[in-house]
This record gives C-alpha cells, sequence and structure tokens, in this order.
C-alpha cells in the first residue's frame, strides 16, 4: 500500500483547488459569453425586422401600421417617403435615402453576424476547456479520497495492534 505524504498531499490539494477555481472561472465566462450570444441574436433579429420595415414603407402605397410599444399600434402616412433617419453613431442621426440607410443597416447586420460567429468559436473554446478539466477534478477528488480512506484504514489498523 503506497502511503502518500503530508507534503505531497498539500500539493495535490493546491492543485486540486487551482483547477476548481479554473473551472469556476470558465463557468463564469461562458454564462457571460452566453449572454452575450442572447444579446447579439436580439439585435440580429431587430436589424432584420428593421430592413423589412424599410422594404415595407418603400412598397406601401397607403396607410401604414406603426408600433407604439407594448403591443399597440396605430395607422400613419409616411410624409416622404426619400428619406429615413439613421443613427450613424455616437447619438449622431442624419436624414439618408432608403439604399444608403439599408446600407448602413445591412453592415450593421454583418457585423452582428461576424460578431455572433467569434462568439460562437469562444463559446465552443470554453466549453471544450470545462469539458477537459472536469474529469481531470474528477480523478482528483477520487484520488484525495482514496488516500483518505487508505489512512484512516492505516490508523484503525494501528490502533488495533497498539
Amino acid at each position: 500500500m503506497e502511503m502518500v505524504t503530508k507534503e505531497e498531499q498539500g500539493k495535490e490539494q493546491k492543485e486540486l483547488q487551482q483547477k476548481v477555481l479554473a473551472y469556476r472561472i470558465l463557468e463564469s465566462r461562458i454564462d457571460s459569453l452566453l449572454k452575450q450570444r442572447e444579446f447579439l441574436a436580439n439585435k440580429l433579429v431587430e436589424m432584420q425586422t428593421t430592413l423589412e420595415s424599410i422594404d415595407e414603407i418603400e412598397k406601401s402605397k397607403e396607410n401604414i401600421l406603426f408600433p407604439l410599444g407594448s403591443a399597440a399600434y396605430t395607422f400613419g402616412r409616411i410624409v416622404d417617403k426619400d428619406k429615413i433617419i439613421v443613427e450613424v453613431g455616437a447619438g449622431v442621426a442624419l436624414e439618408k435615402n432608403f439604399t444608403e440607410a439599408r446600407g448602413i443597416l445591412n453592415e450593421r447586420k454583418n457585423d452582428i453576424e461576424n460578431a455572433l460567429t467569434t462568439l460562437q468559436r469562444n463559446i465552443q473554446e470554453v466549453s471544450e476547456s470545462l469539458q477537459s478539466l472536469e474529469p481531470q477534478i474528477q480523478d482528483m477528488i477520487e484520488k484525495q479520497q482514496s488516500q483518505q480512506s487508505q489512512q484512516q484504514s492505516q490508523q484503525n489498523l494501528n490502533q488495533d495492534t497498539g
């Protein structure tokens, strides 16, 4: 039966604590990445809806249904069907024609799609790290439990013979 010194046990315990800490950090990181992905996915849907709305405004001949919020809508007419106001950043909004506005929004949509792809890759990497750490931690815990059990058995044996 192999006996492990207190020093070796201390090192193993410290290594286990470091791996558990790393695991918790990775769990926190993946939670954050998943929240970011959900946010960007919602932004992508919003962007697509906006682009579809622009198409409908261009096609419309009569009244358009405008959302007021809280699932309430009203009918209205577009006064100037040639222009749309688009935020271009830093709280600045500019009047653009439909083609320019669509171009700006499509560029943003592409940026969101690229960010989602990068996020998904990061999520995959963190997930793989978690899957790799989990069995290592489990093995270390089982090893420590086995050592403790052996030590307890040895102590009991020593007390019985002493």
